[in-house]
């Protein structure tokens, strides 16, 4: 229940809530949209080996500032969350704050650390202490925290893209700020993505299989010229729950965003200590009833 509640603060409830399991799913990248509009990608040898070496060029850099979206959409509701903050690639710690939903009953932003073991998170749910954190472990997340906390942790939003597919194609060069970039689209295999990255940063991926272990996964990463990734957006579908035959099952959609800038920037993260985290009360157990026939109340007449 708390971690329902953590969650539903970032309206994320319905990832863990839930889930019998996750799909690619038809939401349309950027690059999509682009090619609706006439401008249709063009195929690029060597399109797949520039998105799968990204991951280490982008983590050569050390560290960036990070903006995170993610827009969720569910029957006719569609909220979309934003975020800043920090992450360091040699460390792999980072930290977001989030703008809660003003129908999150949640005063103020929501604040996250990100480990590779665990996601600390504070200001997460109404009745939880403001001077508190709530810890989730990574491998209890069904998704690895690609999506749970709201933001997807940089570090793994730019490892997914070592399991990129062939399918990858360049959309064409755009504007980033003042820095030309180019486009590419395409989808990624995350049990791939799982084998290539670094077994010390393997833990939220091998969280996300029990849960994305088979279907595609769409993308639009943009490269600077150097091949860092500056902007990525990964599309998700999760599966509220079974089909009953006649419908299919209620899916709600996800599409999660980072772009990286400012590289090299001192991160600054302190693991919250034991004693601040926050530690939910034990149920009370009522009380045994009593057993066997019911005392006499008074003498037989």
């Amino acid at each position: 229940m708390l971690v329902r509640t953590a969650l539903t603060g970032a309206c994320c409830a319905l990832v863990l809530a839930g889930i019998t399991g996750c799909q690619g799913d038809d939401v349309q990248p950027e690059g999509a949209r682009l090619q609706e509009t006439g401008k249709a990608p063009t195929p690029a040898p060597g399109a797949a080996l520039a998105i799968r070496k990204a991951a280490d060029v982008t983590t050569s850099a050390k560290s960036s500032r990070t903006r995170t979206t993610m827009t969720m959409q569910s029957d006719r509701r569609v909220v979309t969350l934003t975020g800043e903050g920090t992450f360091d690639y040699v460390r792999h710690v980072g930290s977001l704050t989030i703008d809660a939903p003003k129908d999150s009953g949640i005063a103020g932003p929501l604040q996250e650390i990100l480990t590779p073991d665990a996601l600390y998170m504070k200001n997460a749910a109404p009745g939880i202490p403001k001077d508190k954190w709530i810890k989730l472990s990574i491998a209890g997340l069904g998704d690895g925290n690609l999506v749970s906390g709201g933001g997807t942790d940089p570090g793994t939003s730019f490892e997914i893209l070592r399991g990129v597919n062939d399918d990858v194609v360049l959309v064409g060069t755009e504007k980033l700020g003042n820095d030309t970039v180019r486009h590419y689209k395409g989808t990624l295999d995350i049990r791939k993505a799982h084998d290539l990255t670094p077994p010390e940063v393997r833990g939220p991926l091998a969280a996300a299989l029990k849960t994305f272990d088979k279907a595609p996964i769409p993308f639009d990463a943009y490269l600077d010229e150097t091949g860092r990734l500056r902007k990525v957006e990964e599309q998700f579908a999760f599966l509220m729950g079974p089909s009953d035959g006649a419908k299919p099952a209620p899916t709600t959609k996800v599409v999660s965003g980072a772009e990286l800038y400012d590289f090299g920037v001192r991160v600054d993260v302190t693991v919250p200590a034991e004693k601040d985290i926050y530690v939910p009360p034990a149920p009370s157990t009522p009380p045994a009833k009593a057993s066997g026939a019911p005392a006499p109340t008074g003498k037989r007449g």
